[in-house]
């Protein structure tokens, strides 16, 4: 029997991509024995890694670029040094940026508007802190600005996007899952 998997990812946002991703990637979470745990930060990677695996797991996740110390630094590593061979995939420089790339300021645009936050955005991109950014700076900041805002959009996100433009970190830690 394999060894069950735990994936480890900094923050609610990440989690729910994931969860929304495992699917189209056909992999049955709850059938395959994979936890997918947030860990309430980058700066809790060392002991979550510690104890997955010492609860016999495999272990992989995602971290934002900017956070890379904490996952190298558990596996005697350097920033920058290719982790993915640990099972650890950086978003540069993080989730949200990601998916906007992935899907695309028109769709992602779309998407805040088919669910409600269309309104609220175009406020948001009118205020004097943000009215000179780009579309894709104003989106990532917008979905950080209420309270499970981004792990909502995260896991519509990851539905949306089409298949062949899914992120490599988070492509990468669902095929990883496959790997011996």
């Amino acid at each position: 029997m394999p060894r069950p998997i735990t994936l480890l990812v900094e923050g609610d946002s990440d989690r729910a991509a994931l969860l929304a991703l495992a699917p189209r990637f056909g992999v049955d979470l709850v059938a395959e024995d994979i936890t997918v745990t947030a860990i309430g930060g980058a700066g809790n990677f060392g002991r979550a890694i510690a104890d997955a695996a010492a609860a016999g797991h495999r272990v992989g996740g995602l971290y934002d670029e900017g956070e890379e110390r904490f996952v190298a630094g558990t596996f005697n590593r350097q920033p920058g040094e290719d982790l993915t061979r640990h099972g650890f995939f950086a978003c540069r420089p993080d989730l949200e940026a990601e998916l906007i790339r992935a899907l695309g300021v028109v769709a992602s645009t779309a998407l805040l508007e088919e669910h409600g936050d269309g309104s609220a955005f175009r406020t948001f991109q009118q205020q004097p802190a943000h009215r000179d950014e780009e579309v894709a700076a104003q989106l990532h900041r917008f979905l950080g600005t209420t309270a499970g805002r981004k792990a909502r959009y995260a896991a519509l996100m990851a539905e949306d996007v089409d298949f062949e433009a899914v992120p490599e970190p988070l492509s990468g830690l669902l095929s990883w899952i496959w790997t011996a």
